[in-house]
Parts: structure tokens; C-alpha cells; sequence
């Protein structure tokens, strides 16, 4: 899909490519912003007069909250063009019936069945348009009788089964609680570019598009692969047992002097804990040396870490646990990720400039790709390029202007 540019040099991964993005929150679009990103012309279609939903979501820039100065719209919808176009009107369905006949793909979010009701069916986008790809995003999938269940992000981590995960590790049985963020959301919006893609590499050989049909439920239980596992051949799952296949401990955290360590020793046992501790004496300790003394008595090992841990600070005991190959790592808060010596090397934070917000500071490229190069544009302001993409469809200036009277975009 990269092309090469005026000058010779390599293009950006999706140069060339076009898609028509009908998606608000954020899986949708975020599956979008890494086609943007990577240099797709992504036309994000919007309600007349209120947009995406995310425009109302903080933070604002200034804490002034108004739809072109919210964050979380900037980071999602980089690289994008904004239409406005009302699609509960027939001439709107008219007019997004000509914006597809000329992309690549088409992601949207609606609601299962809502296309059809629209007479945007998967029969006729393909008559539009026999190499569209149509990815189509929702919490369950277009089938199955939770098809029409409303969910959130806590809810579908509930039913994919993560959040039975999410506990202490001391303590499995209390009550599970949803990761910070909107992990769910992330996670189903990365294998909605994933398939995306593939969907796109097939296209290259059969000249035909197809439908995706992307289930956030689906997307969360395929992450689970070890607990699914674990339960048909132990009968038991991290929920009831959570060192069943690790030892203890395995991915927790300790509070330390200035915060928290997150402790995984290794699979194979700890023997260097004792050379970290300076308790050298320990060395021969079943505690350090066999994963079940440890899971058979987690208190005890905790209750020998823990005095040492506090007394230090913790990138004093990061440099030193790594020095002996334990995985130990700070946790970090977002702020301290924001000067993190590691992410400032790899330059991974972004800036940009909004005709509204000003410069803005954002997460930067996931991957870096050599010879098709990342780069992200500041977001649109709502139906920013209107009189560029509808002209480009052979609108003129009058037309625009009457089709904004009539509420149509």
C-alpha cells in the first residue's frame, strides 16, 4: 500500500489508501487514527452541529469545555478530516453512498442492524463498491443474543472475562475490579486495525472487500488465553488459585519508599531476592528457591521483602534488580511516564499545533516503522474540510451552502 514520493523516498505505510470513518468514542476510532497515522486519508463523518460524542470528554485544553478543545477527541481523530453529514436524512444516506464508491475501507460503530436500516446494507455497499472493506465495530457483534445489549467499557470487560481477573494477588477472592483507562476499548480498537488490514492484504489478491464483524466481548476474551487454558487441565483458574502456574509472586506490587515496585521474580524461582535484600544467608531458603514454598506462604515472603523495600527508593531498586536479572520495574504514574528517561530517548511524545487548543503534547507513534515513517497531524475541528471533501464529489460553493441550510451536513 505505501507509495514512493515526488522526491524517491519511501511513502507512509497507508499512503494511498482511503477510508470513510463513522465511528465516535473510542475503539472505532482509534482503529482509525492508526490508519491516519500511518498515513491513510481517513474522512471522519460527523453529526451536523454536535460530532463525535468525544468531543464532549475531557481533559480540556484550559479545563474550557468546548467540543474543539477536548483531549481525548485530539489524541483519537490525528491525521483525520472532518465532514458533517446527517444520515437520519435521504439526501445524507445519498450523499455517503458517493463517499464510499470511491474508498477503501469503511469502519463504523452504529449500533447492530442500524445500517440496514439506513439502506446501507452489506449487500448494497457492495454493489457500490465490489472492494470495500466494511469493518464493523460494536460490544457483542452483529449476531448472538447479546447483539442488542448497551455496554460500556467496564461492562464488556465484565462479560469477556477479564475483570475476574483483575484482583490482589494475596487476595483472589475479593471482589474483581476493571483496569484503569479504557483498556477494553483500546484493546478491541488495535484488533479492529489488525483484521482491517488483513481484510486489506486479502483485497490485494481477490480484488473483493468484505465485512469484519468486530465484537469488543470477543476482542477481551481472546486476551485470556492462559486463564482458558489453565481451567480444563487444573480445574481451577487465577481466580481462585492465582500462582497455580507462575509461583508467587508473579506481576504484583509492593509499596517502596517513593511508591510502588512491581515484583516478578521469574518462573524458575528467586535465588538472587536474597543478594538484593543483603540477606545472603537466605540463599538456600526453599522461600528463594521453589515457587510452591512461596505459594504455600506468601505472607512469609512478603513479610521478608517488605522491611528492605521500604528503607529504598524505587530506581534504586529497579538498577539493582535488574543488575541480578529479577524483573523488578517501578510503577509509574502518568505524570512521572512523562519524563521518563526511557520514553524521552525513543522521543515518543508527539507535538502539534491546533488553530484552537494551541500546542498540544500527545502520545506518539505505537510502532516504529523503518522506511514508511509515522507522523500525526493535529485533529479537526468539526466539519473542517466540508467544502474540500464535497467538493472533491463535484459540489460547488452554493451547493454546500444549501445543503447546510437544509441540515443535511
Amino acid at each position: 500500500m505505501a507509495t514512493r514520493t515526488g522526491d524517491g523516498k519511501p511513502g507512509r505505510a497507508f499512503s494511498g489508501l482511503r477510508v470513510v470513518d463513522c465511528t465516535g468514542g473510542i475503539a472505532g476510532p482509534y482503529c482509525t487514527k492508526l490508519l491516519a497515522d500511518f498515513g491513510a486519508g481517513v474522512i471522519k463523518v460527523e453529526r451536523p452541529g454536535e460530532g463525535d460524542p468525544t468531543r464532549g470528554i475531557g481533559p480540556f485544553a484550559a479545563d474550557d469545555p468546548d467540543k474543539e478543545k477536548s483531549g481525548a477527541f485530539f489524541y483519537l481523530n490525528t491525521s483525520k478530516k472532518s465532514i458533517t453529514l446527517n444520515l437520519e436524512k435521504e439526501k445524507g444516506v445519498r450523499l455517503f453512498k458517493e463517499l464510499v464508491k470511491e474508498a477503501d475501507v469503511l469502519v463504523e460503530n452504529f449500533r447492530p442492524g442500524a445500517m440496514d436500516g439506513l439502506g446501507l446494507s452489506t449487500d448494497v455497499l457492495e454493489g457500490l463498491n465490489p472492494g470495500l472493506v466494511v469493518t464493523s465495530v460494536s460490544y457483542f457483534g452483529q449476531t448472538g443474543p447479546y447483539r442488542d445489549y448497551c455496554a460500556t467499557n467496564l461492562t464488556v470487560s465484565a462479560l469477556g472475562g477479564v475483570m475476574s481477573t483483575m484482583r490482589p494477588a494475596t487476595r483472589p477472592l475479593e471482589r474483581p475490579v476493571v483496569a484503569g483507562g479504557f483498556q477494553a476499548e483500546y484493546a478491541t480498537g488495535v484488533l479492529s486495525f489488525i483484521t482491517t488490514v488483513a481484510a486489506l492484504i486479502n483485497r490485494g489478491g481477490t480484488g473483493r472487500g468484505g465485512r469484519i464483524d468486530v465484537s469488543a466481548m470477543e476482542c477481551i476474551a481472546s486476551t485470556l488465553t492462559g486463564h482458558l487454558a489453565e481451567y480444563p487441565y487444573l480445574g481451577l483458574s487465577r481466580r481462585t488459585n492465582p500462582f497455580a502456574i507462575h509461583g508467587y509472586p508473579i506481576g504484583y506490587s509492593v509499596p517502596c519508599q517513593d511508591g510502588w515496585i512491581s515484583l516478578t521474580p521469574g518462573i524458575g524461582g528467586a535465588p538472587n531476592i536474597p543478594l538484593l535484600i543483603e540477606r545472603p544467608e537466605l540463599m538456600d531458603d526453599p522461600l528463594f528457591t521453589q515457587p510452591r514454598a512461596r505459594m504455600a506462604a506468601p505472607d512469609r515472603f512478603d513479610g521478608v521483602m517488605a522491611p528492605w523495600l521500604k528503607d529504598h527508593d524505587k530506581w534504586e531498586i529497579t538498577g539493582k534488580a535488574q543488575e541480578l536479572r529479577l524483573a523488578f520495574t517501578p510503577v509509574l504514574s502518568p505524570g512521572e511516564l512523562l519524563e521518563d528517561e526511557q520514553i524521552k530517548a525513543r522521543e515518543f511524545f508527539a507535538r502539534a499545533e491546533h488553530p484552537v487548543m494551541g500546542r498540544v503534547t500527545f502520545p506518539g507513534a505505537p510502532a516504529k516503522l523503518s522506511g514508511s515513517p509515522w507522523q500525526a497531524g493535529r485533529a479537526p475541528r468539526l466539519g473542517e474540510h466540508n467544502g474540500e471533501i464535497y467538493g472533491s464529489l463535484g459540489y460547488s460553493g452554493e451547493d454546500i451552502s444549501r445543503l447546510r441550510a437544509e441540515g443535511i451536513i
